[in-house]
């Protein structure tokens, strides 16, 4: 499994899962590009939803 780049927990995603991409929580909601420059561009995970919904909420997470 991947971990967030962000807050370092699991990012449930689906092709780290050995799932199809389509099944994936984050086909589903829009990523501020605000919050995809903060994870480490180096890093090639995938950001968790809980850090998605926080920003989204917030502005922050």
């Amino acid at each position: 499994m991947s971990e967030c780049p962000l807050c370092n927990e699991t990012n449930n995603c689906a092709i780290s899962l050995g799932n199809k991409p389509e099944t994936c929580w984050c086909m589903n909601v829009t990523i501020a590009p605000q919050l995809l420059e903060k994870a480490a561009p180096e890093s090639n995970t995938c950001i968790c939803q809980k850090c998605v919904d926080e920003w989204n909420e917030k502005g922050r997470f």
